[in-house]
């Protein structure tokens, strides 16, 4: 946990805004605040529900242990720094010789979360203790497998009214108190955001596989799965993770509000509510039809609708402002490029582990945090001089530079194509346009794919949410089986509140070498430009084709048209069976002109 200290949350925005240097130990602390305070406060409001203490411990107790895998920089190390890793494979083919053969391989879809599941373990190893995932063993105190904490003493400390005693540590809980091993169980399931993955497999593989059947162990049953959803809401996306960040990220960068948490855990109730895609829900997976109704987080209406509308537009306010500003995004490529340089050469104090497999020695990944670009700094090693070369060009902040951005839209044709285009191929194209005088590498060359929305793509999140309205606040009281169903309310309810679209994409082109007089920059983007222009006369052209063909299509089969005195609509060519849909989502993508060009040809040959 201590290790958090030494991970700043925001990676390299410090660059860009100098007061964003709080830790992921403070994030930490945030979210176990906030789940102990949502969980006690509906523990207060619907009594019936059955809200232990061990209960509200255990919800606690991820909150502040949920980060405990991240690696260096926020969301470099499990991110581009994988990726750069990838594209430098080929040259550093037998470099890794000296790596023990049972580290070398990364857990497909290895990511932070699966890191901190086991950093969790090795924790517990540290005090004594194991998780006993037996069927004899689950109800029971951990496994004593050393010196440290005795297991029956490991659990809720405090004053028990019932029985007027006041347990500080020194003698052994009454077995309600005690933390067993599936309530650790419970909390490394929160962490998760669902049932655990079978050992060797990451989360997001087990989710994906067909072929591995997950099930809850922690709180088994309908009446506590409501508990899943404080830490990481898979219904909505609202949850006191996202609670926490949002508001500290936006406050240390003086770019967003905190206001909206209070609110939205004073109005949180728990409800039967209808899952939105039950086809991908753990939840559903396996079970006979029930309507997919879980019990979940949900809120009153009308009043807190707006305040989680506001929680999401910040999301998208701080991925715009901070996670992917440019400069934010140019400095975490670099980082990424120095451990990348390093990582052949590197090996970690106590192990012989490369900074890219760290995480899988919980004892080597709990010494490695962002002072590694210091130690590498200071590491003496020829090999190592390009990544300080690097990192002293970092330390001047003398950042890989933006050259150019292109705004993708969902409503026009070239810019999709142009997304879809892999990044590889740009390169390659950009390449192609570029002088042979200009000298220009592949690695000199960054093509990044920005993508920023409210949190669930191009959907509204709100209608992901489930609410109550005032008059059935009342009926929350009941017991679980006999609570009052949550709805999804209507856009219609809230119009001036939603946005037009909640996704926004754009291509950036990044130029890593240093640039003082813009020279190579403006090529570069003229490069792009050029490319840009040929995808767009490309559509543009396959429209005009579809045109045309339209147009024959409507002299083929003329005597089964009635002629019209009045011009086709843009509904009739939509409708029409003689034009594909390919070519309709082309011709969507091309604006009212050329639309209107199609309708005068066809009007022409109607007449």
């Amino acid at each position: 946990m201590q290790r958090l200290r030494g991970l700043k949350q925001l990676g390299t925005a410090e660059l860009v805004y100098t007061t964003a240097t709080h830790t992921r130990f403070e994030h930490s602390l945030g979210v176990g605040h906030l789940a102990e305070k949502k969980l006690k406060g509906i523990a207060e409001r619907q009594p019936r529900l059955g809200i232990t203490e061990k209960d509200v411990l255990c919800v606690k107790i991820a909150g502040l242990l949920h980060d405990l895998g991240h690696g260096p920089f926020s969301h470099v190390y499990d991110g581009l720094f994988r990726k750069e890793l990838k594209k430098k494979a080929s040259g550093y083919v037998g470099l890794y010789n000296d790596v023990p053969l049972d580290c070398r391989k990364v857990v497909d879809g290895w990511k932070h979360e699966d890191s901190s599941l086991s950093m969790l373990d090795a924790l517990l190893k540290s005090l004594g203790l194991e998780i006993d995932d037996s069927e004899d063993g689950l109800d029971k105190p951990l496994r004593q497998i050393g010196d440290g904490i005795d297991a029956t003493r490991f659990g809720i400390y405090g004053y028990k009214q019932q029985e007027d005693v006041w347990y500080d540590g020194t003698q052994a809980l009454p077995r309600d108190f005690v933390l067993t091993s599936r309530d650790w169980i419970f909390v490394k399931e929160l962490i998760a955001g669902g049932p655990l993955p079978p050992k060797g497999m990451s989360i997001k593989a087990a989710k994906k596989s067909t072929d591995v059947k997950l099930e809850i162990v922690g709180r088994k049953g309908e009446n506590k799965e409501y508990l899943y959803d404080i830490i990481s809401n898979v219904h909505s996306g609202l949850d006191v993770d996202k609670m926490d960040y949002f508001s500290r990220d936006g406050c240390r960068t003086a770019t967003g509000e905190s206001a909206f948490n209070d609110f939205l855990l004073e109005n949180a109730y728990v409800a039967k509510g209808r899952c939105d895609a039950p086809e991908e829900c753990w939840k559903c997976s396996g079970e006979p039809c029930n309507e997919h109704f879980h019990l979940m987080i949900c809120y009153q209406s009308p009043k807190t609708i707006n305040t989680a509308m506001s929680f999401f537009r910040q999301r998208f306010n701080n991925y715009k402002n901070i996670y992917e500003h440019h400069k934010s995004k140019a400095s975490s490529y670099m980082i990424s490029d120095i451990l990348a340089l390093a990582d052949p050469y590197y090996r970690l104090p106590g192990s012989k582990l490369p900074i890219s497999l760290a995480m899988s020695n919980p004892d080597a990944y709990v010494k490695l945090k962002d002072s590694i670009i210091d130690i590498i700094e200071l590491t003496d090693d020829d090999n190592l001089q390009p990544a300080k070369e690097l990192i002293e060009r970092y330390r001047s902040r003398k950042l890989y530079k933006r050259v150019t951005e292109q705004p993708v839209s969902s409503n026009v044709a070239w810019t999709q194509e142009l997304w879809q285009m892999d990044e590889e191929k740009i390169v390659r194209d950009i390449l192609e346009q570029s002088d042979s005088y200009m000298n220009l590498n592949r690695s000199d060359i960054i093509v990044d794919k920005m993508e920023m929305h409210f949190g669930m793509k191009e959907e509204n999140p709100v209608s992901h949410m489930r609410f109550l309205p005032k008059s059935l606040l009342i009926e929350t009281r009941n017991k679980p089986e006999d609570l009052p169903v949550a709805i999804k309310v209507d856009e219609s309810n809230y119009e001036c509140d939603t946005s037009k679209s909640y996704l926004q994409r754009s291509i950036r082109v990044f130029y890593k070498k240093l640039d003082d007089d813009g020279i190579v920059s403006k090529h570069l983007k003229d490069c792009f430009n050029t490319l840009v222009e040929r995808v767009k006369s490309e559509c543009t052209q396959d429209s005009y084709d579809d045109t045309a063909s339209l147009s024959d299509s409507v002299v083929d089969f003329g005597a089964n048209i009635n002629v019209c005195t009045q011009s086709p609509t843009k509904s009739d060519v939509e409708e029409s069976p003689f034009v594909s849909n390919t070519k309709k989502r082309r011709m969507n993508g091309f604006g009212e002109t050329l639309f209107k060009s199609a309708i005068d040809r066809l009007d022409q040959r109607h007449r």
